[in-house]
Formats: C-alpha cells, structure tokens, sequence
C-alpha cells in the first residue's frame, strides 16, 4: 500500500492494525502542463522506439532494480502506452543503432502512460484569493502571450495526467538529455488536450531525480509504501522486506499509479 508519510492515521492503521512494515519512501514529481510549447535544444534527436526493443532496453538497465515486472511487455504494448523515447545527440544519430545494441556515449529513456483516459484529478479547497492569482495567470498569459509565462494551468476542473516511467540516463550530457525528454512529454500532453500536468514517482537516490523538471508545491518528497509479507511461516528469508535496497532504483508499474 501506498500513503503520504504526513498522513499518520493512515499510516498508524496499516503498520500497527494490520501488520504492514515501512518498505520504501519515493519521491513524486509533477510538472504542471503549460499553454507554450517547451524549446527542445535542435541539437538533440528524439527516438521512437518499438515495444520489443524497449522491453530489451529495459531488462538491461533495470535488471537489477526493485518491483521489475515480469510482463513488461503486457505495459509497452498497452493502449495506454503512448511510447518509449530515446534522446541522444544528434552528432551520435548516424553511430547510434540500438537495435544492435549500439548506443552513444550519451542518452535518456523513459515511457509515457496516459491516465487521463482511466481517471481524472480536481484541486479543491483553495482560498479564492489563490484561485484569482491562479487565473489572473492565465489572463496574462492569453494578453500578452509573447512573454511566455508559465501560466498556471486550470487544475480547479478536472483534468488527466500523463504518468512517465523507466527514466534512464547515462553520460555526461544525460541530465540535459533527460530534460530534453521531458520538454518533449511535456508538448505532447500539450497536444493532447485534457493533460494537467507529467508525473514521475521515483526512489530518493535515484539520480534522474535531479533532471526531471517538476513544481515544488505540486510534488512531494516522501510517498510511504508499505508491504505486507503473506507467507511468512514458508518464507526462508522473512525480512527480505525490511532490508535496505542494494540498487537506488524503483521501477515503478504504471498500473499502480
């Protein structure tokens, strides 16, 4: 199960009345859906990559990560994947061939999985002098477009999310890669109509964390899961679950969202 770590009734219920242990703490990143398109460097290329090669992608880089499912491909052929994108620097696109495993020194990965079609999200409760700043926001925003403020979006009526997943870099242009990928997310759910905001759920000591663009009032650091180990009388090693991660990645399904 999963909980806010501040959200103690909650946690006290699992932990204390139904034999829940404290497992993982993640970390959740959301970055709000503007009117503007975000500038991707044109010195940057943008792969599409076909289920099979990014399931064959993935094995590799998280082969040794936490919650891998086994029926990946079941997630990347799903209707509600809308892809597997690779960055890499366009001076690397004629050296670069995954398919035979080739790949620059240089790159970013991630998939996007569209919520907004399973469920919507509302914010509610605010004071209406934060609701007038919000949409004094966008007023500005639609007077004087050229100035291409980050506008708060219209998250008061409901709206869909695209959740992003199996976030890699690797090199030293990777952060900048990874931004790039996310700039890109970012204009689809622009396109797409009804995306709020990209969300990433990602373990504290992963180092993507650090690239992914995100509102800080919109995300936070601590989202508590707990586990539950249901054959302990069978189970040779009873506190697999209380140990501490060897790998600091998290592969998070997108279907637990």
């Amino acid at each position: 199960m999963a909980t806010d770590c501040t959200n103690e009734p909650s946690v006290n219920l699992f932990t204390k009345k139904c034999g829940y242990s404290k497992f993982r703490t993640l970390t959740i990143l959301v970055q709000p859906v503007h009117a503007h398109y975000k500038p991707i460097s044109s010195n940057v290329a943008v792969l599409r990559l076909p289920p099979r090669l990014a399931g064959s992608m993935y094995d590799k880089m998280f082969a040794n990560s936490e919650f891998y499912p086994k029926d990946k491909d079941s997630i990347l052929c799903n209707k509600l994947n809308l892809g597997t994108f690779m960055a890499i620097p366009k001076k690397h696109l004629s050296k670069c061939d995954p398919k035979r495993g080739i790949l620059p020194p240089s790159y970013a990965i991630l998939s996007v999985w569209n919520t907004k079609d399973v469920f919507k999200l509302q914010v509610k409760g605010v004071s209406p002098l934060a609701h007038a700043c919000c949409v004094g926001t966008r007023l500005l925003d639609e007077w004087m477009p050229w100035l291409r403020l980050p506008s708060f979006p219209d998250v008061f009526r409901p709206f869909g999310v695209y959740f992003v997943y199996g976030l890699h870099m690797e090199g030293k242009c990777g952060a900048q890669l990874m931004k790039c990928l996310c700039a890109f997310v970012h204009n689809m759910g622009r396109d797409g109509g009804g995306c709020g905001a990209i969300v990433a759920e990602l373990g504290q000591r992963d180092p993507v964390r650090d690239a992914v663009p995100h509102w800080r009032k919109f995300s936070w650091a601590e989202d508590m899961w707990c586990i539950k180990n249901l054959h302990k009388a069978s189970s040779q090693n009873s506190d697999w679950f209380t140990s501490r991660s060897s790998s600091p990645v998290i592969f998070v399904d997108p279907r637990d969202f």
